[in-house]
């Protein structure tokens, strides 16, 4: 499942305008909206794809410390259970269902 990184259009004018300002400020050059384009064009295709990946990696590791807290606000909700009453197996729960 391969699928290119989209920008509206209304963020790519931004981004194009961004751009053309950094470059004036930054090297003294101006470089028209084409040029600006084609370069952010050139910058998503080659490097979106990079960040796009770290920003998943970077999820993926926030859900799993969600989960595990969930697992652990799951655990901290059960009953105690004394001696005098046995807890029922959890697997017969669970097939019941």
């Amino acid at each position: 499942m391969k699928k290119e990184i989209e920008i509206q259009k209304e963020k790519k004018l931004k981004l194009i305008s961004g751009l053309k300002s950094w470059f004036l400020d930054n090297r003294d050059e101006e470089i028209g909206d084409l040029q600006a384009e084609l370069l952010i064009d050139f910058l998503t295709e080659r490097v979106g794809a990079e960040i796009y990946n770290q920003a998943l990696d970077d999820s993926l590791y926030w859900f799993k410390g969600r989960l595990s807290d969930l697992e652990i606000d799951y655990y901290s909700l059960e009953k105690k259970y004394d001696d005098r009453h046995p807890r029922p197996d959890r697997k017969t729960i669970t097939q019941s269902l």
